[in-house]
Protein backbone atom coordinates (compact mmCIF):
# COMPACT_ATOMS: atom_id res chain seq x y z
CA UNK A 1 0.00 0.00 0.00
CA UNK A 2 2.64 2.35 0.99
CA UNK A 3 4.56 2.10 -1.95
CA UNK A 4 1.16 2.21 -4.23
CA UNK A 5 0.71 5.73 -2.79
CA UNK A 6 4.22 6.45 -3.21
CA UNK A 7 4.55 5.93 -6.71
CA UNK A 8 0.82 7.93 -6.83
CA UNK A 9 2.29 10.71 -5.56
CA UNK A 10 5.50 10.99 -7.88
CA UNK A 11 3.38 10.35 -10.71
CA UNK A 12 1.22 13.58 -9.50
CA UNK A 13 4.24 15.75 -9.30
CA UNK A 14 5.49 15.21 -12.68
CA UNK A 15 2.33 16.83 -13.48
CA UNK A 16 3.45 20.77 -13.44
CA UNK A 17 7.36 21.69 -11.56
CA UNK A 18 8.71 24.63 -9.89
CA UNK A 19 11.90 25.77 -10.14
CA UNK A 20 14.27 23.80 -7.84
CA UNK A 21 16.24 27.09 -7.28
CA UNK A 22 12.88 28.69 -5.22
CA UNK A 23 11.71 24.86 -3.25
CA UNK A 24 14.73 24.91 -1.08
CA UNK A 25 13.72 28.44 0.13
CA UNK A 26 11.47 28.18 3.89
CA UNK A 27 8.95 30.67 2.39
CA UNK A 28 8.91 28.37 -0.73
CA UNK A 29 4.99 28.69 -2.38
CA UNK A 30 4.30 26.75 -5.60
CA UNK A 31 2.96 29.31 -8.19
CA UNK A 32 -0.43 28.94 -9.74
CA UNK A 33 -0.91 25.59 -11.54
CA UNK A 34 2.40 24.50 -10.28
CA UNK A 35 3.55 21.65 -8.62
CA UNK A 36 6.05 21.03 -5.85
CA UNK A 37 7.84 17.67 -4.57
CA UNK A 38 10.33 17.38 -2.37
CA UNK A 39 11.20 13.38 -1.63
CA UNK A 40 12.93 13.00 1.77
CA UNK A 41 14.37 9.86 3.31
CA UNK A 42 16.32 9.99 6.80
CA UNK A 43 18.05 7.82 9.46
CA UNK A 44 17.45 8.77 13.00
CA UNK A 45 18.70 7.98 16.12
CA UNK A 46 18.04 8.51 19.74
CA UNK A 47 19.19 7.94 23.11
CA UNK A 48 16.69 8.16 26.83
CA UNK A 49 18.28 7.95 29.71
CA UNK A 50 17.50 8.46 33.39
CA UNK A 51 18.87 6.54 36.68
CA UNK A 52 16.02 3.82 36.44
CA UNK A 53 16.34 3.11 32.30
CA UNK A 54 18.49 3.32 29.02
CA UNK A 55 17.06 3.29 26.06
CA UNK A 56 17.88 3.70 22.58
CA UNK A 57 15.67 4.18 19.19
CA UNK A 58 16.33 4.09 15.72
CA UNK A 59 14.18 5.09 13.03
CA UNK A 60 14.46 5.05 9.37
CA UNK A 61 11.52 8.48 7.79
CA UNK A 62 10.79 8.41 4.05
CA UNK A 63 8.31 11.14 3.11
CA UNK A 64 7.06 12.74 0.08
CA UNK A 65 5.46 16.40 0.61
CA UNK A 66 3.98 18.36 -2.53
CA UNK A 67 2.47 21.59 -2.88
CA UNK A 68 -0.08 22.56 -5.28
CA UNK A 69 -0.76 26.23 -6.12
CA UNK A 70 -3.78 27.27 -6.39
CA UNK A 71 -2.49 31.24 -6.55
CA UNK A 72 0.94 32.63 -6.66
CA UNK A 73 0.71 32.81 -3.13
CA UNK A 74 -1.82 30.15 -1.86
CA UNK A 75 -1.26 26.41 -2.09
CA UNK A 76 -2.03 23.16 -1.33
CA UNK A 77 0.34 21.34 0.92
CA UNK A 78 0.33 17.63 1.47
CA UNK A 79 2.37 14.92 2.40
CA UNK A 80 2.36 11.23 2.74
CA UNK A 81 5.36 8.64 4.41
CA UNK A 82 6.10 6.00 6.29
CA UNK A 83 8.41 5.50 9.57
CA UNK A 84 10.28 1.83 10.58
CA UNK A 85 11.26 1.79 13.89
CA UNK A 86 13.00 0.32 16.56
CA UNK A 87 13.77 0.57 20.43
CA UNK A 88 15.69 -1.63 22.88
CA UNK A 89 15.78 -0.50 26.41
CA UNK A 90 16.97 -1.82 29.78
CA UNK A 91 15.54 -1.21 33.39
CA UNK A 92 18.01 -1.11 36.33
CA UNK A 93 18.11 -4.32 37.87
CA UNK A 94 17.15 -6.15 34.51
CA UNK A 95 20.03 -7.72 32.87
CA UNK A 96 17.49 -8.70 29.95
CA UNK A 97 17.03 -6.10 27.28
CA UNK A 98 13.44 -4.99 25.82
CA UNK A 99 13.05 -4.40 22.35
CA UNK A 100 10.32 -3.68 20.04
CA UNK A 101 10.19 -3.05 16.31
CA UNK A 102 7.34 -1.10 13.85
CA UNK A 103 7.93 -1.34 10.43
CA UNK A 104 4.43 0.27 9.28
CA UNK A 105 3.53 4.03 10.75
CA UNK A 106 1.80 5.26 7.67
CA UNK A 107 1.66 9.21 8.06
CA UNK A 108 -0.51 11.87 6.08
CA UNK A 109 -1.55 14.98 6.22
CA UNK A 110 -3.19 18.08 4.25
CA UNK A 111 -3.68 21.46 4.28
CA UNK A 112 -2.91 25.03 2.74
CA UNK A 113 -0.02 27.42 3.11
CA UNK A 114 0.00 31.23 2.36
CA UNK A 115 2.79 33.86 1.87
CA UNK A 116 0.83 36.80 3.30
CA UNK A 117 4.53 39.27 2.10
CA UNK A 118 6.71 38.44 -0.69
CA UNK A 119 9.83 40.50 -1.23
CA UNK A 120 12.50 41.89 1.39
CA UNK A 121 10.07 40.99 4.25
CA UNK A 122 8.67 37.24 4.57
CA UNK A 123 5.88 36.01 6.40
CA UNK A 124 4.05 32.83 5.81
CA UNK A 125 1.42 31.30 7.50
CA UNK A 126 0.18 27.63 7.17
CA UNK A 127 -1.97 24.99 8.80
CA UNK A 128 -2.85 21.57 8.49
CA UNK A 129 -4.81 18.43 9.30
CA UNK A 130 -2.70 15.19 10.19
CA UNK A 131 -2.67 11.74 11.35
CA UNK A 132 -0.21 9.25 12.27
CA UNK A 133 -1.24 5.40 12.37
CA UNK A 134 1.05 2.82 14.22
CA UNK A 135 0.49 -0.96 12.84
CA UNK A 136 1.44 -2.33 16.22
CA UNK A 137 2.91 0.34 18.75
CA UNK A 138 0.94 3.17 19.35
CA UNK A 139 -2.58 3.32 17.67
CA UNK A 140 -3.86 6.14 15.99
CA UNK A 141 -2.96 9.49 16.05
CA UNK A 142 -4.47 12.74 15.05
CA UNK A 143 -3.81 16.31 14.92
CA UNK A 144 -3.91 20.07 13.98
CA UNK A 145 -1.05 22.02 13.44
CA UNK A 146 -0.46 25.65 12.60
CA UNK A 147 2.96 27.39 11.65
CA UNK A 148 4.07 31.04 11.01
CA UNK A 149 7.31 32.05 9.92
CA UNK A 150 8.68 35.88 9.85
CA UNK A 151 11.84 36.45 7.61
CA UNK A 152 13.85 39.59 6.34
CA UNK A 153 16.37 39.24 3.12
CA UNK A 154 19.72 40.81 3.65
CA UNK A 155 21.22 40.63 -0.22
CA UNK A 156 21.53 36.74 -0.64
CA UNK A 157 20.89 35.94 3.08
CA UNK A 158 17.33 35.68 4.67
CA UNK A 159 17.52 35.21 8.57
CA UNK A 160 14.41 33.84 9.94
CA UNK A 161 12.38 32.87 12.62
CA UNK A 162 9.15 30.07 12.75
CA UNK A 163 6.84 29.13 15.54
CA UNK A 164 4.49 25.75 15.41
CA UNK A 165 1.91 24.39 17.39
CA UNK A 166 0.85 20.38 17.32
CA UNK A 167 -2.83 20.55 18.56
CA UNK A 168 -3.74 16.21 19.25
CA UNK A 169 -7.65 15.83 18.58
CA UNK A 170 -7.85 12.15 19.24
CA UNK A 171 -5.59 9.07 19.58
CA UNK A 172 -7.15 5.38 19.19
CA UNK A 173 -5.77 2.75 21.61
CA UNK A 174 -1.66 1.81 21.79
CA UNK A 175 0.38 2.71 24.64
CA UNK A 176 -0.08 5.28 26.96
CA UNK A 177 2.39 8.07 26.88
CA UNK A 178 3.21 7.88 23.38
CA UNK A 179 0.98 10.70 22.27
CA UNK A 180 -1.19 12.78 24.51
CA UNK A 181 -4.03 15.23 24.55
CA UNK A 182 -1.85 17.94 25.72
CA UNK A 183 0.11 20.88 23.12
CA UNK A 184 3.27 20.57 21.38
CA UNK A 185 5.13 23.43 20.79
CA UNK A 186 8.27 23.62 17.66
CA UNK A 187 10.22 27.21 17.09
CA UNK A 188 13.18 27.83 14.99
CA UNK A 189 15.75 30.66 14.49
CA UNK A 190 17.55 30.08 11.46
CA UNK A 191 19.39 31.84 8.57
CA UNK A 192 19.02 30.74 4.52
CA UNK A 193 21.52 31.69 1.72
CA UNK A 194 19.81 31.04 -1.46
CA UNK A 195 19.73 32.37 -5.05
CA UNK A 196 23.54 31.29 -5.63
CA UNK A 197 24.19 29.61 -8.86
CA UNK A 198 24.80 25.85 -7.64
CA UNK A 199 24.09 26.16 -4.03
CA UNK A 200 22.06 27.11 -0.70
CA UNK A 201 22.51 26.63 2.77
CA UNK A 202 19.81 26.29 5.52
CA UNK A 203 20.78 26.45 9.36
CA UNK A 204 19.53 27.11 12.11
CA UNK A 205 18.48 25.81 16.06
CA UNK A 206 15.21 24.03 16.88
CA UNK A 207 13.34 23.98 20.43
CA UNK A 208 10.71 21.87 20.94
CA UNK A 209 8.91 21.24 23.69
CA UNK A 210 6.05 18.67 24.16
CA UNK A 211 3.56 18.80 26.95
CA UNK A 212 2.53 15.18 27.45
CA UNK A 213 6.05 14.22 28.12
CA UNK A 214 7.13 17.21 29.53
CA UNK A 215 10.37 17.50 27.56
CA UNK A 216 12.65 20.09 25.77
CA UNK A 217 14.76 19.48 23.13
CA UNK A 218 17.04 22.13 21.79
CA UNK A 219 18.94 20.89 18.46
CA UNK A 220 20.83 22.11 15.48
CA UNK A 221 20.27 21.89 11.90
CA UNK A 222 21.84 22.22 8.94
CA UNK A 223 21.22 21.30 5.20
CA UNK A 224 23.07 22.28 2.19
CA UNK A 225 21.32 21.85 -1.12
CA UNK A 226 22.97 21.50 -4.77
CA UNK A 227 21.25 22.69 -8.00
CA UNK A 228 21.60 19.71 -10.43
CA UNK A 229 19.53 21.12 -12.97
CA UNK A 230 17.17 24.00 -13.39
CA UNK A 231 14.20 21.93 -11.89
CA UNK A 232 16.09 19.76 -9.74
CA UNK A 233 17.79 20.16 -6.11
CA UNK A 234 19.66 17.42 -3.85
CA UNK A 235 20.16 18.35 -0.38
CA UNK A 236 21.94 16.55 2.06
CA UNK A 237 20.78 17.63 6.04
CA UNK A 238 21.79 16.88 9.75
CA UNK A 239 20.37 17.63 13.32
CA UNK A 240 21.95 17.13 16.60
CA UNK A 241 20.62 16.92 20.22
CA UNK A 242 22.93 19.78 21.67
CA UNK A 243 20.39 19.42 24.81
CA UNK A 244 17.25 17.36 26.05
CA UNK A 245 15.39 16.56 29.45
CA UNK A 246 11.95 15.27 29.63
CA UNK A 247 9.74 13.79 32.71
CA UNK A 248 10.96 10.31 32.21
CA UNK A 249 14.68 10.89 31.45
CA UNK A 250 17.03 13.03 32.54
CA UNK A 251 18.88 13.19 29.23
CA UNK A 252 17.93 13.34 25.66
CA UNK A 253 20.19 12.76 22.59
CA UNK A 254 18.90 12.49 19.15
CA UNK A 255 20.41 12.64 15.77
CA UNK A 256 19.56 12.49 12.09
CA UNK A 257 21.28 12.50 8.79
CA UNK A 258 19.14 12.21 5.26
CA UNK A 259 18.98 13.58 2.28
CA UNK A 260 15.93 15.37 0.22
CA UNK A 261 15.74 15.41 -3.44
CA UNK A 262 13.31 18.84 -5.07
CA UNK A 263 11.35 18.94 -8.05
Amino acid sequence: MFKKALFAFSILSIAGTAAAADITNPFYIARKGQVGSVTMLARERGQFKSKYEFTTEQRVVAVEELQLGLTDSVAVIGSFGNTWNKWKALWSGDDAPHSHHDDENIQWSAGLAWNILQGPTNWQVSAKYGQDRQKNFSGEYKYIATETKLGYRFKKALPYISGAIEIPVAQKSGVKGVAGDKLIYNTKAGVYQGQCEVWSLDTGVRLKYDENQESSVITAEAEASYYLTPTTTVGIFGTYALDGKSKYSTDVREKSIGARLYF
